[in-house]
């Protein structure tokens, strides 16, 4: 017996199988529904609202949502069964448009020494965990057509790397969905930049982190997401586009970037060709920061670099009203004496937190003393409720949204520590590794569109930065993009992308026996 189901805002319709849960049918109707956890109840980005039958809630419902919003019919997609007909209202933190920001980064000319070709479009993918990045090149002339960004569609199965990969090794059938998702995800992207003709795309090139590029390539994960986390390929792959199914012209060819080890992708290859374009002087870092962020250190004589599990925080996942960058995201939060003062993308009423605001309000917090040196959030601020046992930051009420509250719970600052302390735990050891201190470096370079809109103090007020003279940082936005733009339209970079990658040294953090000791500090606000 199938039952009917009506998604809103969306509107669309779509038959569901009695006992499978409510994401599950979302899925199968191509409904976006926010599952930062993979659907395994660990978070609370697929809740809804429910009209119609609704099932009872589960335990962990119970933890997650109050007793008004539960007999209002809120209920998280992952837990809930479907039972009847119904109308589902998605919020707007899961049904909002991402915005391409940070992604129009890079030169608006390509210079092409070696030309990959003489004539057609080019596409120059940054795939990201979250999200992907691109732009669209005149292969001619190297002149950048147009840049976009897109979500990654594989985020229904987990907002990490690691969600994903394990997916991949656990379920029937599911390296080819990963690969399906990632690949209809570039073409529809590409299409869209190339006005409606993905045929008119002749070459396209794609970096990523490790795992992303093994996903679309059909490689084995096995090897990355467990023991020794080596790829299964490093180097640069050139084969037909329609092979991984890349929809774009017949015949055209796709490049993916070489990869360093385990977690330091192609990605951060890219970033390093874009800064080594115009190296800094002296001693410098640059920090690629995302789901999972990778560090390059100079110390004067060679690079290293390393990979930090930072997961999706600082991109508005595994928090309990994160969102990505678009309408109604909170990306500034200043405190008064008596509120908030928030300002959102696009001026709309808050409806969730991206990253940026993420930072901005937990370094106001802790300037204030409202957070102390461990992360306990404390009270004795109008914004500060405690809703049963939740103690929250209340930045708007239910009154204000007409659904759920926007909060930023202690549970939210506890995933923020853990994120921020990966990150500078990762820098902290490879300076340790090179004989230097935070204050050797001349340079520290903040790159990715995350790290792009973040205010610096605010990143060194909790820790996650050291704090350095503000003449010694830099923020360069999406470098990973702009190295895959040069690697696409020209054969020179590309060699220079796969030597820079056999070349550079790789520290292997979690095998330190000062990890964990380094970690727990770094947790310190």
């Amino acid at each position: 017996m199938s039952i009917r189901l009506a998604f809103e805002p969306s509107g669309i319709a779509a038959a569901a199988l009695v006992g499978e849960t409510l994401l599950e049918a979302a899925r199968r109707a191509g409904v976006r529904i926010g599952a930062a956890c993979g659907g395994r109840g660990r978070c609370r980005a697929c809740g809804v609202r429910i009209e119609g039958r609704v099932d009872e809630p589960t335990a962990s419902d119970l933890e997650v949502f109050s007793d008004g919003e539960l007999s209002g019919g809120w209920r998280r997609a992952c837990q809930s069964r479907v039972v009847g007909d119904a109308r589902v209202h998605v919020p707007p933190r899961s049904a909002a448009a991402a915005i391409a920001r940070g992604q129009e980064d890079g030169a608006g000319h390509i210079p092409m020494a070696e030309p990959v070709a003489a004539s057609g479009l080019g596409l120059a993918v940054d795939l990201g965990t979250t999200n992907l990045a691109a732009a669209l090149i005149d292969l001619a002339t190297g002149r950048v057509v147009a840049t976009g960004a897109a979500e990654n569609p594989q985020g229904i199965f987990g907002a990490d790397v690691i969600s994903r990969g394990g997916r991949a090794l656990r379920v029937p059938g599911a390296p080819a969905e990963l690969q399906r998702l990632a690949a209809g995800a570039i073409t529809e992207l590409g299409g869209a930049l190339a006005g409606g003709r993905p045929e008119r795309i002749v070459q396209v090139a794609v970096v990523g982190n490790s795992v992303m590029s093994h996903l679309l390539l059909g490689l084995p994960v096995d090897t990355l997401v467990k023991a020794p986390y080596q790829p299964a390929v490093a180097e640069a792959q050139d084969l037909p586009a329609a092979v991984v199914g890349i929809g774009v012209a017949p015949g055209a060819l796709l490049h993916v970037g070489s990869n360093i080890a385990g977690f330091v992708g192609s990605d951060h290859v890219a970033a390093l060709l874009e800064v080594l374009q115009s190296p800094p002087p002296g001693r410098w870092a640059l920090l690629d920061i995302g789901t999972n962020t990778e560090i390059s250190l100079f110390d004067g004589h060679r690079l290293v670099s390393a990979s930090c599990p930072s997961g999706p925080a600082f991109e508005g996942g595994a928090l309990s009203c994160g969102m990505r960058a678009a309408a109604g995201a909170v990306e500034r939060a200043g405190i008064t004496a008596d509120g908030l003062d928030l300002a959102t993308i696009g001026g709309e009423a808050p409806v969730g937190l991206c990253g940026s605001g993420v930072l901005s309000l937990l370094a106001g917090l802790r300037r204030t003393g409202l957070v102390d040196g461990k992360g306990r959030l404390g009270l004795g601020h109008p914004a500060i409720r405690e809703r049963g046992e939740i103690r929250a930051v209340v930045l708007a009420s239910e009154e204000e949204t007409g659904g759920l509250p926007v909060l930023f719970t202690q549970a939210d600052i506890r995933n923020v520590q853990l994120a921020k302390a990966a990150i500078r735990a990762g820098l902290d050891l490879l300076l340790d590794s090179a004989g230097l201190a935070a204050g050797d470096l001349d340079h520290l370079i903040v790159a990715g569109a995350f790290g792009k809109y973040i205010d610096l103090g605010d990143a060194a007020a909790i820790g996650m930065l050291p704090e350095l003279p503000a003449g010694r940082f830099s923020q360069v936005g999406n470098a990973a993009g702009a190295g895959a733009r040069r690697m696409l339209a020209c054969h020179r970079e590309r060699r220079r992308a796969s030597e820079l990658a056999r070349r550079i040294h790789y520290l292997e953090l979690a095998s330190r026996p000062d990890f964990q000791k380094r970690f727990i500090q770094a947790m310190a606000m």
